[in-house]
């Protein structure tokens, strides 16, 4: 993948940052044990413990298999980068209402 894990955290703390109230977490969801490594970020509200959103995707090549956010209808992202810069709009506008 061309992006690095470091980043993916500037990333995510940047989508944050403006809202103390959510948090990530990201963490290995799958590996085969040779190639593929499945990765997982999960954005969520601190006070409820409640998931926001949640990414699946290709560890090497960065590609999203999954991606699920509440209040969100949108085409899904191809990659994290763009799913992450997504969420970050749809943050950042729910903020301002």
């Amino acid at each position: 993948m061309g992006l690095s894990k470091n980043d993916l955290v500037d990333l995510l703390n940047h989508t944050i940052k403006e809202r103390r109230d959510i948090s990530w977490k990201m963490g290995t969801g799958y590996h085969n044990g040779v190639d593929i490594s499945i990765y997982e970020i999960l954005i969520y509200e601190i006070k409820n413990n409640r998931t926001i959103g949640r990414f699946a995707f290709n560890g090497e090549s960065g590609v999203l298999i999954n991606q699920r956010i509440i209040g969100y209808r949108q085409k899904m992202a191809d990659n994290i980068v763009d799913a992450l810069l997504d969420v970050h709009n749809y943050l950042t506008k729910k903020l301002l209402i």
